[in-house]
Formats: structure tokens, C-alpha cells, sequence
């Protein structure tokens, strides 16, 4: 089978995602499947469609910052309509991590590429450090035999996610996010953090968008003819290391390329238990 050939778009990321070390892992782990081959760029501006037009599937992993509250660093109306006109024409992009997050001058078109997004206005990162993941559909492909629940560990969980109106979003995995993630830190003075201003309506946690309800936090999108799957969790090796992640973004990236998906989870029965990671 011909192998899918990933373009990863990256560049500027918060500092906190090591985003060298972590598009290393992102390769190894799609390329460990023998589906599909990663090229990396670290200059994301002026992507024409031309430039693109090699590659099934693109894999934004790009915030635009340093730092959680900068001023993001758009990659440019040049590359912005090329990714527009990528997905309208039938390929597939995925968005990846702190890549959900936008500000107020991000454009529209943008937001409705991704689905759902998390805007700086009132967006949040929730204290908890682990995660239990809850498996919204098992029975689209992405998501079949994964757990129905399942834990990621020093992972961030980002809230509200925001839907566009004209979006097509099928959830797949999603997190509750519980006021008592929140509570004893606001408590103690300690949220919201100094780092990250919160928008707490009336001074009250109960007020907090989204919060004592289900966030997603991964999903497709359908934009044009094309595919786009997002994944708001991937901080680290706690979750890069999960089963059910691993299976969970193979597949993901292999449908947003596409439309199919014939990835099997990684086996680990008999002599495979001896595998090391990404185990395939």
C-alpha cells in the first residue's frame, strides 16, 4: 500500500509543548505504522497550494506563541488559503494540541475549517493534570475497540470548546470538566492562574462556561470535500505513550487523509508484550 505522505506545519509553539520533541515523537509514531510518511517544516508562512499538492494530509502543530498569552503570530493569508483550498478540494488537515486555540482576529473561515476551537476571550485550561478520557462514539471507525474510558496523564484539558455554526463536528472522545478541578485552588487564591487570566462571570465557578459538562476533545469536521480530525490532548508522553491515543490518532490522521480507516490498534499479545513503544 502506498504510504500517506504528512506535511507537519509547525514553527511556534508555547514553550511549555517542546514542539521539536514532540513532532519527533508525532513521526515516529505515524511512520512506526508503515502507512505513512512525515516531512517537517518549521516555516509554515507562505505555503502555497502548489507547495502543498505532494502531500494527502496536513498536520498543523502551531500556536503562533511562546508564551499562553502572547499575541498569536498568524501564519499568513497566503498559507491560511492554501490549507482553505486544500481541504475544499478533498485532502484532509489535523490539528493538533494548542493549534484549537484562537484569538479575536483569527478569521472565520478559519474557525470553520477546525469545527470547534477555544478562543482566548474565555478559554481556560482546567488545573487537573489527569484526564479521564470518555469514548463518545465507539462505533465510528476511529474509535473502534478503544476503551470506553480511558486516562491520559499531565495533560491539559482546553474549555469551552466552541462550535462554528456552519461546521460539520462529529465527537469522538470527550473529558467532563468538573468544578472540582477548579474549586480548592480558587479557594486558596491559587486559580486562576497569574500566567492565564480566567473569565469567572460574578466571581463564581459555577458561572465558568462549560464547566460541569462534557468537553470535547477530539472530533472530525468535514470542510468541503475534505477532512479535518482535531485533538485539543497530546501534551506529553503521558498521553503519547496511551494505548488508546495511539489508536486514536493513527486513525485519525489516516481518515483525515482518506476517508478510510485501516489502521488496526497496536497488538501486544504473546512475544508482541516484549514491543517498546509505539509498539506497531
Amino acid at each position: 500500500m502506498e504510504r500517506i505522505q504528512v506535511l507537519l506545519v509547525t514553527g511556534k509553539v508555547t514553550e511549555e509543548h517542546q514542539f521539536r520533541v514532540t513532532n519527533e515523537k508525532l513521526r515516529t509514531l505515524l511512520e512506526s505504522t508503515g502507512r505513512f510518511y512525515v516531512t517537517i517544516t518549521e516555516e509554515g508562512r507562505n505555503l502555497t497550494p502548489e507547495y502543498l499538492a505532494p502531500y494527502d494530509v496536513i498536520l498543523l502543530h502551531y500556536d503562533g506563541k511562546s508564551w499562553p498569552t502572547d499575541k498569536a503570530v498568524r501564519l499568513g493569508e497566503t498559507t491560511e488559503n492554501s490549507f482553505y483550498q486544500f481541504a475544499a478540494e478533498g485532502k484532509g488537515i489535523v490539528f493538533y494540541h494548542s493549534t484549537a486555540w484562537v484569538d479575536e482576529d483569527w478569521p472565520d473561515e478559519w474557525r470553520k475549517l477546525m469545527g470547534g476551537y477555544v478562543t482566548m476571550m474565555d478559554g481556560r485550561r482546567a488545573p487537573a493534570d489527569d484526564l479521564i478520557i470518555k469514548t463518545s462514539d465507539p462505533e465510528h471507525a476511529i474509535c473502534k475497540d478503544v476503551k470506553k474510558e480511558w486516562m491520559a496523564v499531565i495533560e491539559d484539558l482546553f474549555t469551552p470548546v466552541h462550535f462554528h455554526p456552519e461546521s460539520k463536528v462529529h465527537v469522538l472522545q470527550s473529558v467532563y470538566d468538573d468544578i472540582l478541578y477548579y474549586q480548592e485552588l480558587f479557594d486558596k487564591g491559587l486559580f486562576p492562574p497569574k500566567h492565564h487570566p480566567v473569565h469567572i462571570p460574578e466571581g463564581k465557578l459555577e458561572n465558568m462556561a462549560g464547566v460541569n459538562q462534557d468537553t470535547p476533545v477530539m472530533w472530525t469536521n468535514e470542510y468541503g470535500k475534505g477532512r479535518v480530525f482535531v485533538t485539543t490532548i497530546g501534551h506529553g508522553p503521558g498521553t503519547w505513550e496511551r494505548f488508546s491515543f495511539i489508536t486514536l490518532f493513527v486513525r485519525g490522521v489516516e481518515w483525515a487523509a482518506t476517508g478510510a480507516v485501516t489502521l488496526n490498534a497496536p497488538d501486544r499479545s504473546g512475544d508482541n508484550r516484549l514491543k517498546q513503544w509505539p509498539y506497531y
